[in-house]
């Protein structure tokens, strides 16, 4: 027995689209990766309290940046090590 689609309301959905949407959001997610490691390594070479004296940071929002920047190894590590959407990206 075929499967039947769903009856679709608004833009239509075709095979060309869900690729199309797939690679542009893999993309996406690959380009913020990316972003995120390059102000990693930017950031890296400040502490809190330069960014602080620096760029007019508060304490505490300067303590979250660097806090924020702490994680971007671990995503970079999860989106380098996408077996599935690494393929839709184009890598």
């Amino acid at each position: 027995m075929a499967a039947t689609t769903p009856p679709q309301v608004g833009l239509p959905i075709d095979k060309a689209s869900l690729n199309a949407k797939m690679g542009a959001n893999a993309q996406s997610l690959k380009k913020s990766a990316i972003g995120l490691a390059d102000l990693n390594d930017w950031a890296s070479g400040y502490t809190a309290e330069q960014l602080v004296d620096a760029y007019g940071f508060t304490l505490e929002e300067a303590t979250l940046f660097k806090s924020a920047c702490g994680e971007v190894p671990q995503v970079t590590s999860v989106v380098d090590g996408l077996a599935f959407l690494s393929k839709t990206w184009g890598a």
